[in-house]
């Protein structure tokens, strides 16, 4: 036997303190050398967002990739949180599981009520289908009438998924969730440290639905009426080289729309665009203002803006789909999410790190600019 120690069959001390430091502090995994850094804005739209799911999952197979922040509004927002919690917990595939038992439980609730009503009509009788008797119930009356209670299905649902603690002590993967200010009418940003149930909630909270969201004395609703999703702290609060805005509208439409139906799906597109349009102009009219040498400058200039939309045979639906739940209509919004970002690897991946990608960006800043450099969008707070 020689006289020298004998080596640890298992973790040496320091791999294990490092390990509890890790899981205290919520640190995501250690990037893999070669590694792209990226952060994701992910658009709200309802149970749309089974299609980012679908997207995130395949995604998050891409070994290539390190997720170094994500923002969202309203149902992106609901996969911002479960993405990061089971990124923390347990890397790609614990994000993976997470987003599945989120949308798996949207299911279940879905299949509460009958198929393709809203998931609080199982708690309200039926009354909120599809289409005509949800637009009639939101023009007669409103929740603070027809929900006394308060019952909202989503609240044990986040409360039971997301591990806001861990969310609120990791210093490894920013999040950044909108909600709408119901007095002001502007986009309130909420960051790590104060994100709860209610933050998600307010996020999602649609008017016509759900009561107003009390935090800090301030009520709020759907983050998706003025920053869908945020953009621009991604921009400034994160050194991401590129932004992957994982769309659920179709920006572009060459048919006019003429009928009921159509003028209405056409208008909501719009309405759910228009922050994200504001936010696109902005970028670029501030690489165009502001100076080259300065950080902000060579920040604007080396990054780069990615897009993945949406395939038409998801936004030809129904202008009232965005309140299906069932699970089978989940799961194919699902199947279309990892195609469309299968293809975008295989066109953009190799565009990672290389600055602008501006193809789809230009054609939008083609046409006539509003004056929006000059103005805040945001009421930021936190780190």
């Amino acid at each position: 036997m020689g006289t020298g120690s004998k080596k640890a069959d298992g973790p040496t001390w320091q791999a294990r303190l490092g390990e509890a430091a890790r899981h205290l502090l919520g640190s995501a995994p250690a990037a893999p050398a070669g590694s792209r850094p990226i952060a994701l804005a992910l658009q709200g739209g309802g149970s749309h967002g089974a299609f980012t799911w679908g997207v995130l999952d395949r995604l998050l197979e891409e070994e290539s990739l390190q997720i170094e922040a994500v923002s969202g509004a309203s149902a992106g927002a609901m996969n911002a949180a479960a993405l990061a919690c089971g990124y923390l917990e347990g890397g790609p595939e614990g994000a993976k599981e997470r987003l599945a038992a989120l949308w798996q439980s949207v299911g279940k609730i879905g299949s509460m009520a009958p198929v393709g009503t809203h998931p609080l009509s199982h708690l309200l009788g039926g009354l909120l289908g599809e289409g005509s008797n949800l637009r009639i119930l939101s023009q007669v009356t409103s929740p603070y009438q027809f929900n006394p209670l308060d019952l909202n299905p989503l609240r044990s649902l986040v409360t039971e998924l997301i591990d806001f603690d861990r969310l609120r002590r990791t210093r490894k993967l920013k999040l950044f969730i909108s909600a709408t200010n119901v007095h002001t009418g502007s986009p309130r940003l909420f960051t790590n440290a104060e994100i709860n149930s209610d933050v998600l909630l307010a996020s999602a909270c649609l008017p016509n639905l759900h009561r107003a969201i009390e935090i800090d004395g301030h009520y709020y609703w759907d983050g998706g009426f003025t920053a869908n999703p945020p953009v621009l702290p991604l921009v400034h609060k994160t050194a991401s080289p590129d932004i992957l805005i994982v769309h659920i509208d179709t920006q572009a439409q060459h048919d006019l729309p003429v009928s009921p139906s159509e003028i209405e799906k056409r208008l909501q597109a719009v309405l759910n665009n228009a922050p994200l349009i504001r936010e696109i102009h902005l970028i670029g009219e501030l690489r165009s203002v502001v100076p080259s040498g300065s950080d902000l400058g060579q920040r604007l200039r080396r990054l780069g803006l990615h897009h993945i939309l949406p395939p038409d045979s998801m936004t030809r639906g129904e202008a009232g789909s965005k309140l299906k739940t069932d699970s089978r209509f989940l799961n194919t919004l699902k199947d279309l999410g990892r195609a469309s970002a299968e293809h975008w690897l295989d066109d953009h991946l190799g565009q990672l790190g290389r600055g602008r990608a501006p193809d789809f960006e230009e054609r939008l800043l083609d046409h006539s600019k509003p004056g929006f450099a000059s103005t805040r969008p945001y009421r930021m707070t936190g780190s």
